[in-house]
């Protein structure tokens, strides 16, 4: 919301109806308000009376993911470095042999940051820090840290029957996660989350018009980059063609491109239902 005090009685007109309906009382004593840098003293104080709310601290993380996100991505998601670490640091004190190393790479280690991945884009350099951090482990022996890489982290990820190992490429993976919550955006867009999101980036649209722009959050701005993935494997299930656009949608089912070649020039066709007759379907 804005720092406005219209907008602040709205909130708490909002926040008077919940307690209303649902009989529970919200502790205003262990809530708190952030402010964005440039927020004035006075506009402070006149937000802060209107919702009745005077804290002003926040706690850094919540649900285990950070509340605010700042310039320095890797500051912030320091946690899952950390988080990764002490479990691999912890593995190379004892004698595993290869299999158990596989094991607890592909299982523990590369679990740890799916949680934060689904929500956030961790930047590529941050995840090729992990990827890093897990094959300086995979190459290590009981008696020595710093071993050779006899093989580049690439070839580990692919498949066993591409010669690889099958581990992740976390930056890959990560922008595997954002896409799918697209998807699931676009399955369930009554859902709150999907309405919520609609009215703030795009509110005359849909989400696959939606395009990056300032202001934004850094959860949407992470979810945007999902969906540049998502735009280039989707493809349009015609049913009565009513929603398909002939020019802009990928709905011709061809690998090297999904979309119309032919220049539109003065047709006026726009959708997909023109092309489709009263009598053959």
């Amino acid at each position: 919301m804005k720092a406005k005090q219209e907008e602040a009685q709205e909130l708490r007109h909002v926040l008077d109806l919940y307690e209303d309906c649902s009989g529970q009382c919200i502790n205003l004593e262990k809530s708190a308000i952030m402010f964005s840098p440039n927020t004035g003293a006075a506009i402070k104080t006149v937000v802060k009376d209107a919702l009745q709310i005077q804290s002003e601290s926040w706690n850094e993380k919540y649900l285990g993911l950070p509340v605010h996100v700042g310039k320095s991505r890797r500051r912030v998601f320091a946690f899952v470095k950390g988080a990764m670490a002490d479990r691999v640091y912890g593995w190379k004190e004892r004698f595993i042999a290869k299999a158990g190393k596989e094991t607890l790479v592909m299982t523990v280690a590369q679990a740890i940051p799916t949680f934060a991945m689904s929500c956030f884009y961790l930047t590529k350099s941050f995840c090729e820090e992990l990827s890093s951090l897990v094959a300086n482990y995979w190459w290590s022996q009981q008696d020595k840290e710093h071993t050779t890489h006899w093989i580049d982290w690439r070839t580990l990820t692919k498949t066993k029957a591409q010669g690889g190992l099958g581990f992740r490429d976390m930056h890959d993976f990560n922008i595997a996660m954002l896409s799918r919550q697209i998807w699931r955006l676009i399955q369930h867009p009554d859902s709150l989350c999907a309405k919520v999101l609609q009215a703030r980036y795009f509110p005359n649209g849909q989400i696959l018009d939606a395009t990056p722009r300032d202001g934004i959050s850094y959860s949407w701005r992470s979810l945007l980059h999902g969906l540049h993935l998502f735009r280039e494997g989707y493809i349009w299930r015609i049913g009565d063609g009513t929603q398909v656009k002939i020019w802009s949608d990928p709905w011709i089912p061809r690998p090297w491109s999904r979309r119309i070649l032919t220049p539109k020039g003065k047709n006026l066709l726009k959708q997909v239902c023109d092309l489709i007759g009263p009598t053959t379907g």
